[in-house]
């Protein structure tokens, strides 16, 4: 689907007009589902592009309860700010799928970024969504109650990875409601009963574990909505 300039700041992170020399510099690895990739406090000696795949960056509350910092898709890099600044880690990197990453070290970096502006100017994109994408979620969490928070998390994901079907726009990525959870920094108790009261509202529905939004217009109007009543 196409994306929206509400959108564009997500926490779904996929980068447009890549520099190829990337992937002609580094290391290809793979990763099996589920497999840590990094974890905090690690000193990274270079950083990863997402070839295939997708890479889930969390951390962990002393309590152990998870919470999801951002989804990493095809076309995005990670760890590229801790490499260049000299920084450990500080979350965890792991792939929620068989993921295929490109690595490429600190030294071969540098040099690209003196000899290549696609490779530069492609960095300063990755750099500068991620500061906006971190800014509009703390408004979020300042300015909306949950569910508001709720309602943009569907639409957000309806705009990357939405397909139509019939009159409905089907999620094509299964997300479970503790994944939901996560995402939004709120307990499974309080997940389950905004998903009820969309469901009850005839904006979303479930099928065979995908969701889908029954009409896009109306779960935006409430939306809408729930902010005038802030």
């Amino acid at each position: 689907m196409k994306h929206t300039s509400v959108e564009e700041f997500s926490r779904i992170y996929r980068l447009d007009n890549f520099s190829k020399t990337l992937i002609e510099n580094g290391k290809e690895l793979f990763f099996k589902k589920n497999t840590v990739i990094a974890s905090p406090g690690d000193i990274m000696e270079g950083f990863y592009f997402v070839k295939e795949g997708r890479v889930i960056a969390s951390e962990f509350s002393p309590k152990g309860n998870e919470r999801i910092i951002c989804i990493l898709e095809k076309s995005s890099i990670f760890l590229e700010s801790n490499v260049l600044f000299d920084v450990p880690v500080f979350c965890y990197f792991e792939a929620s799928e068989d993921t295929t990453l490109v690595f490429l070290k600190k030294e071969e970096l540098l040099n690209l970024l003196s000899t290549d502006l696609n490779v530069t100017l492609f960095l300063l994109q990755s750099l500068t969504k991620k500061f906006y994408s971190n800014m509009n979620h703390v408004d979020e969490l300042l300015y909306h109650d949950t569910e508001w928070g709720m309602c943009n998390l569907f639409l957000t994901f309806a705009e990357n990875f939405g397909v139509e079907e019939d009159t409905k726009i089907k999620l094509n990525i299964k997300i479970s409601q503790q994944f939901i959870s996560n995402l939004l920094g709120i307990n499974r108790i309080t997940t389950l009963r905004i998903i009820k009261k969309l469901k009850e509202l005839m904006l979303i529905e479930q099928t065979n574990g995908y969701y889908y939004i029954k009409d896009i217009q109306k779960l935006r109007d409430y939306q809408t909505m729930l902010q005038s009543q802030l």
